[in-house]
């Protein structure tokens, strides 16, 4: 006996889409697209009703008329940001530290906190660097020389350009407190220019005229040097990150002979904070 069924249809978006506009050609065809039933079994695997998988498609937003591209513009805010004091006040000191340490300060240690390379170089040149200090505008200092005849010059050689130009300036005679007929002292006292560039240097050596003859301190062909401090930093900073890989374990005063140094002989004296003071003459 004939029994009438309704049963629901379900079409895809082609579908539909097909079978609302005539075609426009007896040659076109519509393939329906095969779509794969996921059932969910009581044992949770899953299990499929049409093996065929359904083809993937990609669409582009220019396809649909939408731009590619979002360009978003920000805005400075109107009111300003509220910075706690205690932050404030510790970025303040770190500026104001930051342009306290960026400053003239010596490339070179003290010739004479080391005594007996002090002596040692006195008598190989005759002529050797004793102390230097800087002050606001200049920078002054004492000089050894050997006594090898009673008429002698002291001159210091100084460049603040990399040598494309150079001064010499005199230095002093000056009386020892102890008198001694192995060696005479002179001072030096040079004024420092009233703009000189970060990436600028002082460098100067000395020369010692005695019985028609030369001699020179030019701290063994480097010259001694004046730079800013951040320079110095840099350049420590660097030989430090090369010289990790070589420690023994061994502390060595910068400010000491390495023999009598720290770390091989610590009840040797020390000589560490002599830079602060002045010429002792």
């Amino acid at each position: 006996m004939p029994i009438d069924m309704a049963l629901p249809l379900y079409l895809t978006k082609e579908e539909f889409v097909y079978r609302n506009k005539p075609a426009l050609s007896s040659c076109l065809r519509f393939e329906p697209s095969h779509r794969v039933d996921l059932i969910e079994p009581e044992d949770g695997r899953s299990s499929t009703r049409n093996t065929r998988k359904a083809k993937k498609r990609v669409t582009f937003a220019d396809h649909k008329g939408l731009s590619l591209t979002k360009v978003k513009i920000f805005s400075e805010f109107d009111d300003p940001i509220d910075i706690p004091l205690n932050i404030q006040e510790m970025l303040n000191s770190a500026l104001s530290l930051t342009a306290e340490e960026d400053k003239l300060v010596l490339d070179f240690s003290q010739p004479s906190s080391d005594y007996l390379c002090f002596r040692q170089s006195l008598e190989r040149n005759y002529v050797c660097l004793e102390h230097c200090v800087l002050k606001e505008k200049v920078f002054a200092g004492t000089v050894k020389v050997k006594n090898l005849s009673f008429e002698k010059s002291v001159k210091l050689r100084v460049t603040f350009d990399s040598w494309k130009s150079h001064t010499d300036v005199d230095c002093v005679y000056v009386k020892d407190t102890y008198p001694s007929s192995y060696s005479d002292t002179f001072s030096f006292e040079v004024s420092l220019p009233d703009e000189l560039q970060r990436h600028e240097r002082v460098e100067f050596a000395i020369c010692y005229e005695v019985d028609g003859r030369e001699h020179w301190d030019s701290n063994q062909g480097t010259n001694y040097r004046i730079v800013w401090s951040s320079v110095k930093r840099s350049h420590q900073d660097a030989c430090s990150r090369r010289t990790d890989s070589f420690d023994f374990g061994i502390h060595f005063d910068r400010f000491g002979s390495p023999t009598c140094s720290h770390g091989i002989f610590p009840d040797w004296p020390s000589y560490a904070g002599y830079e602060n003071i002045g010429p002792y003459y």
